[in-house]
């Protein structure tokens, strides 16, 4: 076969078909559940060491063993606080992506 020819009877691949409103929000349902598990991670936290923090997650005391462990306890508070910045950030992402899909999905069907 020449370059110039086309090729016949080649079968095209058909794409599945994919759901996007339904994957999103699955993603969206899944990042929610994580959030609330890190949630709960993180009142027990505050309840054992009776940390108290400002809106912005900002230490103001905690009760701990002997001076020597404040910083540990602070590390492990930052650590968390990062770990539920990052779910938010995606959630929030997922948030536009759910939301932008049932847009398309309304814009399809009208």
């Amino acid at each position: 076969m020449f370059w110039q020819q086309k090729p016949e009877n080649v079968p095209i691949a058909e794409e599945p078909v994919v759901d996007r409103e339904a994957s999103t929000r699955e993603r969206l349902h899944e990042l929610k559940q994580q959030l609330a598990a890190l949630d709960a991670k993180m009142l027990a936290f505050k309840t054992t060491y009776k940390v108290r923090s400002d809106r912005f997650g900002r230490l103001l005391g905690i009760e701990c063993q002997g001076i020597t462990g404040f910083p540990e306890v602070e590390r492990e508070w930052r650590i968390l606080l990062k770990k539920r910045d990052s779910l938010i950030t995606q959630w929030h992402s997922a948030l536009h992506e759910w939301s932008a899909a049932k847009q398309l999905t309304k814009e399809v069907l009208a």
